[in-house]
């Protein structure tokens, strides 16, 4: 992780540095669109999860490391991230490797993004698991209405919400929430912090992660 981290911030200074060069020509500016042109998430935190039975629950803990992000082609988005869950405790599941890969479509109010979510659980049967993620954003003012299905590196079954200035909070179906904020520590940069909890049946699942956020400035694009 600490490879990205670096990353992470070569990102995000990458392109102011370059902007300030002397004699540099300026950009021809570009359509505002409802999600920056490029951004980067790297995260690290905790991850809960198991079941309810009669006698009470089992949960067990994991420790998560995660990357994301997405870059706009003109309107074309191209989003992915990376999830590993190394458990804390012997003797109950192992660890795991989640990859997602989705694209789609952003414009001036809105964004929908789809495409499979691919878990590797080295101690499950079956060992790779393939699903499908959808997430949808449409603008209202400076207000982000928003909705997923297997969103998070698939970890939220469904959730609808809304965020305002880095603040977002949103209801996890059937019974759940999901919460995040965003620090600003540039123009550039910025510190997140996002969890969630809920409960589907006899399965249940809370997660905290804090990260930083990369960025780049460009001509045109709506913070």
């Amino acid at each position: 992780m600490r490879s990205l981290l670096f990353a992470l911030l070569a990102f995000s200074v990458a392109e102011p540095a370059h902007a300030q060069q002397e004699g540099t020509t300026p950009l021809p500016t570009t359509p505002a669109r409802a999600l920056p042109g490029s951004e980067l998430h790297v995260d690290l935190g905790a991850l809960s999860g198991g079941y309810t039975h009669a006698g009470g629950a089992t949960m067990e803990p994991f420790a998560a490391q995660a990357a994301s992000g997405h870059v706009l082609l003109e309107g074309l988005t191209l989003d992915g991230g990376v999830l590993s869950l190394v458990p804390l405790q012997r003797g109950g599941a192992g660890a795991s490797l989640t990859l997602t890969a989705r694209v789609g479509y952003t414009g001036e109010r809105w964004s929908l993004i789809g495409g499979p979510v691919l878990g590797i659980a080295y101690s499950a049967r079956p060992v790779l698991q393939v699903l499908p993620s959808i997430k949808a954003l449409y603008r209202v003012g400076p207000v982000d209405l928003h909705a997923g299905l297997l969103d998070l590196h698939g970890l939220v079954p469904a959730h609808l919400g809304a965020s305002w200035k880095g603040l977002g909070l949103a209801y996890v179906l059937p019974l759940g929430a999901r919460a995040w904020a965003s620090l600003p520590l540039s123009t550039t940069l910025s510190l997140r912090v996002e969890g969630f909890a809920f409960r589907l049946a006899s399965a249940q699942s809370a997660m905290l992660t804090v990260g930083l956020t990369a960025r780049p400035s460009s001509p045109g694009t709506r913070p």
